[in-house]
C-alpha cells in the first residue's frame, strides 16, 4: 500500500482474518463439496440475501446463537470479539434451510419477481398472462420450497395447458375402471357451481363420495389427475380455484375424451 502512494491510509487501517471454512467432512473447502462460486449458486436457485446471512455466521455468531437476520441487523451486532478462532464448517443443508426460510417470508409478488428467470429458462411462457394468476400459482407451493429452481417443475401444469401425464399417475388413478365415468359425471356439478372456491369444490367432492358411497380418495386423486397430470401437488381445492371453473372443466372434458378413445 505503501507502494501504491496510500502510506498514510495504511497506517490506520487494522487486519483480521476469519477463521478457515471447512467441508462437512472436515478438509479445506473446495470444489469436490459442491458449488464455490456465488454464481453457481445463484444458478442454483440460493437468494443472495440467504447466502449473506449463512456466510455471517461462518467464524462468528452472537450470543444468542440468533440465526436469521435483516441486513441492518448483521450491521449492529457483528463484533470482532464474537468471530472464533477455530475452523468454520460449511453445511449445505443449513444453507439450504435458510434460504427456504427466507422464500416463505417473502412476499408472493416478490418470490414471483424473484423466479421469473428461472420460469423463462424451463419455458414457461408468461407473457400474455395475468401477473396476478402467475403470483396465485407460485403461492401455491411457497411454503414447500426451498430453492428458486425448484418452482418451475412444481407449477408448470398450472402456466401451460398442454402439460404432461405422468402414466404411473395414469395407470394407477384413471385407468382404474369406474374413474372416467366418475369424473363424467362430476364435471356437470362443478359447472353448476355458482362460487367456484376451495371450500365450495371440496364440499361437492366430499358430499359426491358419500352420496357414491365411496372414500373421499377415491374421487379426489381422478380430479387431481385429471386436471394437473399428476399425482402429487399443491392442495387440490386451492389449485382448483386458481385454475378457475372454465380450465378444470376443460381439463377433465380432454382427459374423459382422450382415456375414452384409448
Amino acid at each position: 500500500m505503501e507502494a501504491l502512494g496510500w502510506g498514510d491510509f495504511a497506517k490506520n487501517l487494522k487486519f483480521a482474518h476469519l477463521s478457515m471454512i471447512l467441508g462437512p467432512d472436515g478438509t479445506r473447502l473446495s470444489k469436490r463439496h459442491g458449488a464455490t462460486s456465488v454464481e453457481e449458486y445463484q444458478k442454483q436457485g440460493y437468494l443472495p440475501e440467504a447466502m449473506v446471512n449463512y456466510l455471517s455466521l461462518l467464524g462468528w455468531s452472537t450470543e444468542d446463537s440468533q440465526q436469521l437476520f435483516k441486513p441492518d441487523e448483521l450491521k449492529q451486532k457483528f463484533s470482532l470479539e464474537r468471530c472464533g478462532k477455530s475452523a468454520a464448517i460449511f453445511d449445505p443443508q443449513k444453507l439450504l434451510w435458510m434460504n427456504g426460510e427466507y422464500i416463505r417470508a417473502m412476499s408472493k409478488a416478490e418470490l414471483t419477481r424473484r423466479c421469473h428467470p428461472f420460469l423463462k429458462e424451463a419455458g414457461l411462457t408468461t407473457a400474455g398472462k395475468d401477473a396476478s394468476y402467475i403470483e396465485a400459482c407460485v403461492g401455491l407451493e411457497q411454503e414447500k420450497v426451498k430453492l428458486l429452481t425448484e418452482i418451475p417443475k412444481l407449477v408448470d401444469f398450472l402456466i401451460q395447458d398442454d402439460f404432461q401425464f405422468d402414466p404411473a399417475a395414469v395407470d394407477k388413478v384413471l385407468k382404474v375402471p369406474g374413474a372416467i365415468g366418475l369424473l363424467m359425471e362430476i364435471a356437470p356439478r362443478l359447472k353448476a357451481l355458482t362460487e367456484f372456491t376451495a371450500a365450495s369444490t371440496e364440499k361437492l367432492c366430499k358430499d359426491f363420495a358419500a352420496e357414491k358411497g365411496i372414500k373421499n380418495g377415491a374421487v379426489y386423486h381422478p380430479v387431481r389427475v385429471a386436471t394437473s397430470g399428476r399425482t402429487q401437488g399443491p392442495s387440490l381445492f386451492h389449485y382448483l380455484e386458481v385454475l378457475g371453473k372454465e380450465k378444470c372443466l376443460r381439463r377433465i372434458e380432454k382427459t374423459c375424451s382422450t382415456l375414452a378413445i384409448h
